[in-house]
C-alpha cells in the first residue's frame, strides 16, 4: 500500500467518524442523513488530491467535467471542494435548516451543472469515449457507462440535494426533533412540519 493510500484511508477514517459522530446526536432526518451520506462519498474521493499536489511533482491532477487542474495548481481548488463537501455533509445532519444550507445548494448546483453539460457537450461532440472523472491516476471513469454512472450517482443527487437544502434553508427556529423522537409517534400536521417534509427522502433517490 503507498503512503497516498494510507493518507487517503487515516483521513477517511478521521471525516468519517466526525460525520457519524454528528449523525449520534439524532439531529437528522431521512433526507438529510441522505444528503450527508452524498456528499461524504464525494468528499472521499478528494482528500488525497490537496495533499499530494503539492508534494509530488508527478502528480497528474485532477479533473471532473469542464473543471480540470494539473500539478501543483490542484491544491488550493481541490482544498476548497473537499472543504466545502466536508461541510455540507456535517451541516445536513446537524442543522435542521437556515441559511447555512444555501451553501450546500450553491455547490450542489455548480457541480450538477458542471458535470451534466461536460457529458452532453462530449455526447453531443461524439467524445464520450474519453474521460468524464479523473482522480489522479488511480480513479479514470469514461465511457457511455461512465457517462451514466456520474449522472446516477453525482449529478441527478445533486440536484435533488440542492432542491432539498434550498427548501430547508428557508426554515427558521429550532432544528427538528431528534430522530429518535420522531419514528413511531405522529406528529400533528402544522406550517413548521409541512416546511420540513416539503421533499421527501425518495425524490433525492431520482
Amino acid at each position: 500500500m503507498t503512503i497516498w493510500l494510507w493518507i487517503a484511508l487515516v483521513s477517511n477514517v478521521v471525516y468519517w467518524g466526525i460525520f457519524f459522530f454528528l449523525v449520534s446526536h439524532r439531529r437528522w432526518t431521512k433526507a438529510s442523513l441522505a444528503v450527508g451520506v452524498l456528499h461524504m462519498i464525494f468528499a472521499s474521493l478528494l482528500v488525497v488530491a490537496p495533499i499530494r499536489s503539492l508534494i509530488d511533482p508527478n502528480y497528474i491532477g485532477y479533473s471532473i467535467g469542464f473543471i480540470r487542474f494539473e500539478g501543483r495548481a490542484t491544491s488550493l481548488p481541490s482544498a476548497l471542494i473537499l472543504a466545502w463537501a466536508l461541510s455540507a455533509a456535517w451541516v445536513a445532519v446537524r442543522n435542521g435548516g437556515g441559511r447555512w444550507l444555501k451553501v450546500i445548494a450553491i455547490g450542489d448546483l455548480i457541480f450538477a451543472l458542471n458535470l451534466g453539460a461536460a457529458i452532453a457537450w462530449d455526447w453531443s461532440q461524439g467524445r464520450l469515449d474519453g474521460p468524464m472523472i479523473q482522480f489522479g491516476e488511480h480513479l479514470t471513469l469514461s465511457g457511455l457507462w461512465a457517462a451514466l454512472l456520474l449522472l446516477t450517482v453525482f449529478a441527478v443527487p445533486f440536484v435533488a440535494s440542492a432542491l432539498w437544502a434550498m427548501r430547508r434553508a428557508s426554515v427558521t427556529g429550532k432544528n427538528p426533533p431528534p430522530a429518535s423522537q420522531t419514528s413511531g409517534n405522529p406528529v400533528p400536521p402544522s406550517d413548521h412540519t409541512n416546511n420540513i417534509n416539503g421533499i421527501q427522502f425518495s425524490q433525492l433517490q431520482a
